[in-house]
């Protein structure tokens, strides 16, 4: 955050959404396929189908079923039921005051005028508050006017799914009636289909012959009440998953308990959980793959993400008993997670670029490992241009354009190991360079600013005078060592300063210091930026020129740097005007063999010599 600003890094966002967003629309509209085709429904719904029938919940024991039998029919006549027969099993049962009573026999044809009207004048005592006929097989197959006006008339269809199983009553978008699940429970008029709750044990209904009823044995006041034939008597289609029997009756019963429990909303909860657990698994799944740092990482991750979210769903079907879709939510993982390392292993790109012959494969493959690096990483060709840019490498290459690659590689077959790049406010930034391959130009830079500013500084403590700010003695043999590798030459100049004892005895140590240090400024003008100026101690100097001189150029130095060490000097401390002078050796190699400790040595007994005579001369005056 200290290198990049604010606007650098929103536009590094901005770069990274456009970068994201197709890939990600791709993955999510793969997913919504998935959803909306459903190439994994049958697994998905067989396996919600078991887990709902395992809990066997308990049927509702306010709602029974009449089953009439072959017994009955024999009994009272038929096949199929005699309407003599109705007319008796609804007298009794309007004695009986049940809440409703939903009659799953189709009454769409006339019999005998006596008989039907009697049959009438018992559904009359129930009215179509109490009482629900059925359409059959048809929305204009209804029953004869006689009985539909004492009665409501309700869509007793049971609409199938694909597969073949009944999970639902009512089709919503063609109703032929009431919905006859609904107005069982509750009256209701709505045409609404219903979802059934599959995990209600039908065989657990109550069930009564026509005859039990008709004699008084069953117990009707305020029940909810199911008329139907045996499946023995006529087979009907109803087809509830996982369930060992199962009728007309017992689905329209079913149908009705689900609404009375609330099973609509508790539904309704768990699917939009579901959905919100899908999006999850896909987010999840993005995730994953985007900070997995290797194949077995992915594996471990991938893998406890969808024990968890496996658990998570079979939790979300027993606690809203709703169906779920584990294999088409693994499906839309496995999706995302391949969409998002494509994406982020730039495979699309990498190939369209190898198909164009704009890469080799074997810069291809190096590529891919370093692209994602977390330092800037730049491919090179063979031509001194910056081929490919990772995303921290890519400023730097905006910023310098081809010059990026010259300082990587100055010149033929060489490779930089460091370099140094002025940004736009001035500061400047070293960069350590790797070259992990020996056949690919792919340079990696490692930024080594704050190491290296912390390493001059401490080299600078080492080397410098604090008192002047100069070289001190280390400082003065680090810069005569890197003279005498030179091809070029060098000198050497001792300076030793007279008169600088009395200063210091007269007007105290502090103004001795000051007067060091203004010398030390008066020197370093009268040299050029490369030659080095030391303190070695006390009132000592030295110099190092790192070329040869002639001798009368050193003459003339030596001249020049005793004048302004003569030259009168005021003392702000001490408040007083002060004089020195200065005597000055200097040496310079012979011969290319003669060390530094040799030159040295020449340099200082000539200074002592120019001591000595000085003295000589102010002695003599």
């Amino acid at each position: 955050m200290t290198h990049r600003s604010i606007p650098a890094l929103l536009r590094s966002g901005l770069g990274q959404l456009k970068e994201w967003w197709r890939p990600l629309l791709t993955a999510a509209t793969l997913c919504l396929v998935i959803v909306l085709v459903g190439p994994n429904d049958q697994i998905d719904r067989r396996l919600s189908d078991r887990l709902l029938a395992s809990q066997k919940t308990q049927a509702d024991p306010k709602i029974l079923i009449v089953e009439i039998n072959g017994e009955d029919i024999r009994r009272y006549g038929g096949p199929p039921f005699s309407r003599d027969g109705l007319t008796k099993l609804f007298d009794r049962i309007g004695e009986a005051r049940p809440e409703r009573v939903l009659l799953d026999t189709y009454l769409g044809e006339r019999f005998d005028p006596a008989i039907d009207q009697r049959l009438a004048q018992s559904f009359a005592r129930l009215g179509p508050e109490r009482l629900g006929l059925v359409t059959s097989p048809g929305p204009n197959d209804r029953p004869i006017a006689l009985f539909a006006q004492h009665a409501t008339i309700v869509d007793a269809r049971l609409t199938a799914d694909q597969d073949g199983w009944h999970r639902r009553i009512g089709d919503g978008k063609r109703p032929w009636g009431v919905n006859a699940a609904g107005w069982l429970a509750t009256g209701s008029t709505s045409a609404d289909p219903v979802k059934l709750d599959l995990r209600v044990a039908t065989v657990g209904y109550e069930r009564y012959s026509a005859h039990e009823v008709i004699s008084g044995q069953v117990p009707l006041d305020g029940r909810l009440v199911v008329v139907g034939v045996s499946t023995k008597v006529a087979p009907s289609r109803a087809f509830l998953p996982f369930t060992a029997s199962a009728d007309r009756a017992a689905v329209l019963a079913l149908g009705a308990q689900s609404i009375r429990s609330g099973y609509p909303a508790l539904s309704k909860t768990g699917g939009l959980v579901s959905i919100a657990l899908g999006v999850l698994a896909v987010a999840l799944a993005f995730v994953c793959a985007l900070f997995a740092r290797s194949g077995k990482g992915l594996t471990i991750m991938s893998g406890g993400i969808l024990a968890v979210l496996i658990v998570a769903s079979v939790a979300v079907a027993r606690i809203y008993a709703v169906a779920i879709a584990p294999a088409s939510m693994l499906a839309c993982f496995a999706v995302m997670v391949n969409v998002t390392l494509i994406q982020r292993l730039k495979l699309v790109p990498m190939l369209t670029s190898f198909l164009k012959g704009d890469i080799s494969p074997e810069e291809a493959w190096a590529w891919r490992s370093c692209e994602q690096a977390s330092h800037p990483a730049v491919l090179l060709s063979a031509n001194g241009r910056v081929k490919r840019a990772n995303r921290e490498g890519a400023s730097l290459a905006s910023m310098l354009g081809d010059d990026l690659a010259s300082l990587l590689v100055p010149r033929v077959g060489e490779q930089s190991s460091t370099i140094t790049i002025t940004e736009a406010d001035e500061s400047e930034r070293v960069y350590e360079i790797d070259w992990p391959y020996t056949n690919v130009a792919i340079a990696v830079l490692r930024d080594h600013t704050e190491a290296t500013m912390l390493d001059r500084t401490l080299r600078q403590q080492l080397l410098t005078d604090e008192l002047t700010g100069r070289l001190n003695r280390r400082g003065f043999e680090f810069a005569l060592n890197r003279a005498a590798q030179s091809e070029a030459g060098y000198a050497v100049f001792f300076l030793d300063m007279n008169g600088f004892k009395a200063v210091n005895d007269t007007h105290g140590h502090d103004a001795g210091d000051e007067l060091l240090v203004r010398s030390a400024q008066r020197l370093a003008k009268q040299l050029r930026p490369e030659d080095s100026l030391a303190r070695l101690g006390g009132d000592e100097f030295a110099i190092v020129v790192p070329r040869a001189l002639s001798e009368l150029e050193a003459e003339h130095l030596a001249h020049r740097l005793a004048r302004v060490i003569e030259q009168q000097v005021r003392i702000d401390c001490a408040n007083a005007m002060v004089r020195v002078s200065a005597a000055i050796g200097h040496a310079q190699p012979r011969h290319g063999f003669e060390s530094t400790a040799q030159v040295l040595r020449r340099a200082d007994q000539a200074m002592y010599r120019n001591k000595t005579t000085s003295k000589q001369l102010r002695e003599a005056a």
